[in-house]
């Protein structure tokens, strides 16, 4: 099997959810949103956006109102990852289809760089859902002044792990098909 840096850090990554108070440095910080605007972008738009979250009051109030955000300590950081949607509007009139949700393959595969970064640096992150769910939506667009064509997709949680655990092996052949279902 082919092996390099960049296959065991995706093989290894898991998510965290326990964090040490240590906090996530400015320079840790930058390398993050780095490798998430590297991500892949359907017709170069870069709809992402990142909200950072430092602030304990502000953190308090996502643990609040996100009910998969309760393992927020103070050392977390939280980025929340949000797609501007009015960037689709020009191209919707030009080729007459509804490409709006472009930007959540985009934001998730920023997210997903993001992941792999902080795991790559020796910090933890975790997921945390937002984007379908409106009530979700619209608490986040509340408590950060998200603007209205801004749709905030995910929190993600980074910090310092207080332990790793084991990477699970998700290899499943009966969920590979070739040529057809």
């Amino acid at each position: 099997m082919i092996q390099n840096e960049t296959i065991t850090n995706i093989l290894t990554r898991v998510t965290v959810r326990r964090f040490t108070d240590e906090p996530v440095s400015d320079e840790a910080l930058h390398i993050l949103l780095q490798a998430a605007m590297a991500a892949p972008s359907s017709m170069n738009f870069q709809p992402w956006h990142f909200i950072v979250v430092r602030d304990e009051a502000v953190m308090q109030k996502l643990k609040d109102c996100l009910p998969y955000a309760k393992m927020i300590n103070k050392g977390c950081t939280g980025i929340v990852v949000c797609g501007d949607v009015s960037l689709y509007e020009s191209i919707n009139k030009i080729d007459k289809e509804d490409n709006t949700l472009y930007w959540v393959q985009d934001c998730s595969a920023a997210s997903e760089n993001l992941l792999l970064a902080a795991h790559s640096i020796g910090l933890g992150a975790v997921w945390t859902g937002i984007y379908p769910l409106e009530s979700r939506v619209d608490k986040l667009r509340d408590l950060l002044s998200v603007p209205v064509h801004i749709v905030p997709l995910n929190l993600i949680l980074v910090g310092h792990p207080v332990n790793i655990p084991q990477p699970k092996n998700k290899w499943n052949k009966t969920k590979i098909h070739y040529d057809k279902f």
